[in-house]
């Protein structure tokens, strides 16, 4: 979503998260920035109005005069109005609706600013890398301290919203869970969201659920008691991966055209192999006659999971403006 104010000059792209906020002034190749995140996650004692107005103060100081400023922000984002619908990581259960857009024009009106979800601009970015010639959609999914997804239709050249300008806010449906991690709250604050258990923070709460030493400092502890081989880190794995799973086969039981999905995000990157061999080992299981189970073969044409760097929402950013695929209801 795109307002339209002053002569562009000089490029800015920034990239919102709900821990960390990086940006470069001056197109690709320019040194990145970063800076911690002005967060629910990091700042849990602060008013969201006020998070809000430390958020627009930081981008709008991070814009050179006159720039063209290309955002991708980590929230549920109308991409036709630039109205915020929610960010657990960035303001909790805040939903009323933030017409960010218009904040960050009235506190910078010199700057054009280009505003997206940061799934859509990562969405971009895996799309030009590993997108090939007949791919019909593409989507990428990031299971990071959200979970979101967002679809690209390569045919007509258009990523779907809705009549709100949404799509792909998957990390907020509810899932299926076991009976004794029944209840488990998400960031947003609602009961057995897809996130509750399948996020980073999710992991947390499941962790402690199941009564784990461990479960306060879970992302430094699992990746070496998976080395490790610990039944207890295992378990705890492929509890968090299966909400994941039963997300995949409803894509691929929906969208026969999905030819490409790629996973990314903080929680799939820093699990590595670990994350991505538990997820293809559940994806091979059959479920029903509607899921038979996905061969190798089969997963390697349609799946990739991504390492650090392989998708860069910042770069994504740079990109949304050029990539053919429009915004469109």
């Amino acid at each position: 979503m795109t307002g339209t104010t002053a002569p562009a000059a000089t490029t800015l792209a920034a990239d919102v998260g709900g821990t960390w906020v990086r940006w470069r002034a001056g197109g690709p190749g320019s040194p990145v920035e970063r800076v911690p995140a002005p967060s629910r996650l990091r700042h849990p004692e602060r008013a969201v109005a006020d998070l809000r107005r430390d958020m627009v103060e930081l981008l709008g100081g991070a814009a050179p005069p006159g720039a063209r400023a290309a955002v991708s922000f980590g929230a549920a984002i109308d991409h036709l109005t630039g109205v915020v619908h929610g960010s657990a990581p960035l303001w909790g259960a805040a939903d009323e609706p933030y017409d960010l857009m218009a904040a960050l024009r009235e506190h910078r009106p010199d700057v054009t600013w280009t505003l997206v979800n940061d799934v859509t601009a990562a969405l971009a970015d895996f799309a030009v890398n590993h997108a090939r010639p007949g791919t019909r959609r593409v989507a990428y999914l990031t299971v990071s301290s959200g979970i979101a997804l967002r679809t690209a239709d390569l045919e007509r050249t258009v990523i779907p919203v809705d009549a709100w300008g949404l799509q792909g806010e998957v990390g907020h449906l509810t899932v299926a869970c076991p009976p004794d991690l029944a209840g488990l709250p998400c960031e947003c604050g609602g009961p057995d969201h897809l996130a509750s258990l399948a996020a980073g923070p999710g992991f947390v709460r499941v962790a402690e659920r199941l009564g784990l030493p461990e479960a306060a400092r879970v992302a430094d502890w699992l990746p070496g008691a998976l080395d490790a081989g610990d039944p207890a880190a295992r378990r705890l794995l492929g509890l968090c991966v299966e909400p994941v799973a039963q997300l995949i086969r409803t894509l691929w039981c929906l969208d026969p055209h999905l030819d490409l999905l790629g996973l990314g995000g903080g929680v799939v990157e820093g699990l590595g192999a670990h994350y991505a061999t538990e997820l293809r080992r559940r994806l091979a299981a059959s479920t029903s006659y509607a899921a038979r189970g996905y061969g190798r073969a089969w997963l390697d044409d349609r799946l990739v999971l991504c390492g650090p760097g392989d998708v860069d929402a910042l770069r994504g950013a740079e990109r949304i403006g050029h990539w053919p695929p429009r915004i469109a209801r």
